[in-house]
């Protein structure tokens, strides 16, 4: 049979002309001879010649008029003899890399074996802007082992915001691959050709937003790339039809890299990553696109601390600015770590600016960098639910749940618009959620921005912020509270601690008195048990003086008391006489409350009167209170409740007077009382009384015993101020009958845990006790 185009009778649409550069007749002769086949008969040469043109079976199928299942059947025939004609190895040749190998083997016309070797590669990369690429190590790496041949992927997505750097990441990757393909090393994936296309419609300088007027921002400007780079004017001479042919047949020829960066400004989105996923195996495609796509995703978020203040540094010396090592932090904070707002900074000092007016602006919603970061994002959202929850999650200073986001968003009522929307959001990565915890994490220069654009909607504002406060009384309500059973479940508001926080700072700024004082009086026993907030007396003395001007005098008591009782706590002669003058100050406004507070304000007293070493007054006090709570009438175990101080501050008053049998009597009912009505905490406290006196009784076995289950639970339940009395007692055990270097070690985490919580008292004893040491 003759080679020549017009006796081949295929289908007219085919492209003749690729078929010209084939010696057809030579490879139709060598694979009769090696497969003993008759490969000239219509339906194989057909199939074959289909192949070579680049064609998918489904337009084979169509075009021949065979059956689709008979085509694949006879292409993986086809393919077998292929393997045995080349000796490639078994099922290693594909629809995507047929054209590569027949071509390796010599029956391409013209064509020499291809050789990664060589040191001419094919590229366009741009110049890159950075002298040093710096961090993303583990990104770099992952990105390499997936452009390695052996690697399955195809198609690789590097996703982020603007700016993040997914740009400078693939282009150093590329250069990478470049330098070890010129030089045939063997440190990277090796490619012949490197091809890079962007959609990128403006870029970032120092003093504006560049519009850009070229640009890959159709298939069609993609295929007048990669023709321009692989220099075949025949792509873009083709007919438009036939232009995927070609590049496919133009690709197929070498191992290449194609880039395609940001992809979510291409128009005919679908036919491009048709394109893509239709190439040739030995084709590697990165996409960088703002938004997330499923296809292996590398997802950038801000450089880690160490990292960008290296990036700070590096920028500053090469613009010759001059950063402190404070303001680098400042500048790290302020721009959360996102490159470019790095390296926009530095450029902006460079020309002139101060580093305080660069910092102020960078997160306004008019700045150049938050418009290039985040202004194309958010228009697509625009009041859209996840717009709404957007605005929302801002409102959180740390990361809130879904159903926190919800509530404050407006939107409990519909589950599915919430569910969708905050998909989007990580598709645009304005968010990310964090699998571990559940929560919807925010990067500090998004927050900054998201934050200015809540206040261009102040109805929305207002009413989320109302939500806000609501969703965090409801929930202090379930996990706060009193600190008996919920005690051992106060850890669930250590991941709401700085939201909290805030929103206490916000209805204070705002007067909102009533959700303080709330709030407050609910997150009372856990700041107290976990000395959390230093600022807790600040906090009682403006809740002091609020409710005393609204004549409140209900409150007014309650939050003298907790005062005074963080007064008697730091124990120090001021504290103490601070402490009197507001109990005897609350005393004579004891009519204002409930039996239970006045019973409160008499412990208090008592509480004063042990630490003065006043112990006969403070067992008047206590009687004082025993009357009150008689009085109250109270359910048995709320009277249970009010009972139990009483009778573990007689016990320690006798064990202040070296009663140590009535101490231990005592403080073994309290905790009998205590395991009644599952008051853990006081169960815990009065262990390590019972610890102490069998310390001072010689009980060895027993004292090591209550210790270390008492210390066990104190570290579980993080109870700050029953954790350093533990290791003070462990201290002490240590030195009569353990190792003086043990006793040194568990005084010195007493004293640090004391002087953390501001007890000062108790701090001089471990001084001293450590000076005993020797």
């Amino acid at each position: 049979m003759s080679s020549r185009s017009e006796d081949w009778n295929l289908p007219k649409s085919w492209n003749h002309n690729i078929l010209k550069e084939w010696d057809i007749d030579r490879l139709l002769t060598d694979l009769e001879a090696a497969t003993q086949k008759r490969y000239r008969r219509d339906t194989r040469k057909d199939l074959l010649l289909g192949l070579l043109c680049g064609y998918s079976l489904k337009k084979i199928s169509i075009d021949l008029l065979k059956k689709n299942a008979v085509v694949r059947t006879s292409v993986s025939s086809i393919y077998r003899d292929i393997e045995a004609l080349t000796g490639e190895p078994s099922k290693s040749v594909k629809s995507g890399n047929l054209v590569y190998i027949l071509e390796r083997h010599g029956y391409r016309k013209g064509a020499a074996v291809s050789s990664v070797s060589s040191s001419t590669i094919a590229h366009n990369l741009p110049a890159p802007t950075y002298t040093e690429f710096i961090g993303r190590e583990a990104e770099m790496k992952l990105l390499l082992q997936r452009l390695s041949p052996t690697h399955a992927a195809h198609i690789i997505t590097v996703d982020g915001i603007g700016g993040v750097g997914k740009t400078a990441l693939v282009l150093a990757a590329a250069y990478h691959c470049l330098k070890v393909s010129q030089k045939n090393l063997s440190s990277a994936p090796k490619f012949e050709a490197i091809i890079f296309t962007s959609a990128k419609q403006q870029e970032l300088i120092p003093n504006s937003i560049l519009r850009r007027n070229q640009g890959q921002r159709n298939l069609r400007d993609i295929f007048r790339e990669i023709a321009h780079t692989l220099n075949d004017p025949t792509i873009i001479q083709s007919p438009l039809d036939d232009q995927f042919d070609r590049v496919r047949q133009s690709l197929s020829k070498q191992p290449t890299l194609l880039i395609v960066d940001n992809m979510e400004t291409i128009e005919e989105t679908e036919k491009v990553i048709g394109f893509l996923y239709d190439l040739p195996a030995h084709v590697k495609v990165i996409l960088t696109t703002r938004e997330r796509i499923a296809l292996l995703p590398i997802s950038l978020r801000h450089l880690p601390l160490d990292d960008g203040l290296k990036l700070i540094q590096q920028q500053a010396e090469e613009k010759g600015v001059a950063i402190t090592t404070q303001n680098s932090s400042l500048l790290y904070k302020r721009t959360g770590g996102i490159p470019l707002a790095i390296v926009y900074a530095i450029g902006q000092v460079s020309s002139g600016y101060s580093l305080n007016f660069v910092l102020e602006r960078l997160a306004s919603t008019t700045s150049d960098v938050a418009r290039f970061c985040f202004e194309q994002s958010l228009q697509g959202i625009k009041e859209k639910p996840a717009s709404k929850l957007l605005l929302s999650i801002a409102i959180f200073p740390d990361p809130p749940t879904l159903a926190a986001v919800a509530e404050v968003a407006g939107l409990t009522a519909a589950p599915d618009s919430v569910n969708d929307g905050l998909a989007r959001l990580q598709q645009l990565s304005l968010v990310n959620l964090n699998q571990e915890t559940g929560r919807y994490e925010m990067l500090s220069l998004t927050r900054e921005y998201v934050l200015a654009e809540l206040a261009a909607y102040p109805v929305f504002e207002k009413e989320a912020c109302r939500r806000w406060v609501r969703y965090y009384l409801d929930f202090a309500q379930s996990n706060a509270g009193e600190d008996w059973e919920k005690w051992i479940h106060y850890s669930k508001l250590d991941e709401e601690q700085e939201n909290l926080r805030a929103v206490l700072y916000w209805c204070k700024d705002r007067d909102r008195y009533e959700e303080v004082r709330d709030l407050w009086l609910l997150l009372y026993h856990y700041a107290n048990l976990y000395a959390y907030w230093d600022d807790r007396l600040d906090w009682l003395q403006w809740l002091i003086e609020q409710s005393e001007r609204r004549n409140e005098w209900s409150s007014f008591i309650k939050f003298s008391i907790r005062k005074s009782w963080l007064l008697i706590r730091m124990c120090s002669q001021q504290n103490l006489q601070e402490a009197e003058e507001i109990l005897r100050r609350t005393w004579v406004l004891r009519d204002h409350a409930d039996l239970c507070v006045q019973a409160d304000l008499a412990e208090g007293t008592a509480r004063l009167k042990i630490r003065q070493k006043r112990y006969k007054e403070a067992k008047h006090w206590l009687t004082l209170e025993e009357e009150f709570v008689q009085q109250a009438e109270l359910e048995e175990r709320q009277h249970t409740r009010y009972i139990i101080p009483i009778l573990y501050h007689r016990a320690e008053i006798f064990h202040l007077e070296d009663e140590w049998l009535k101490a231990k009597a005592l403080f073994q009912e309290v905790i009998q009382k205590a395991e009644n009505i599952n008051w853990h905490r006081v169960m815990n406290s009065a262990q390590n009384w019972l610890a102490d006196i069998a310390i001072k009784q010689g009980e060895r076995h027993e004292a090591q015993q209550l210790i270390t289950k008492g210390l066990t639970v104190a570290e579980s339940s993080n109870n700050k101020r029953r954790l350093a009395r533990y290791q003070r007692s462990f201290a002490r055990w240590e030195k009569k009958w353990g190792s003086i270097e043990s006793a040194r070690q568990y005084a010195i985490k007493a004293m640090n845990g004391f002087n953390l919580l501001g007890m000062l008292r108790d701090v001089e004893e471990m001084k001293l006790f450590l000076e005993t040491l020797g």
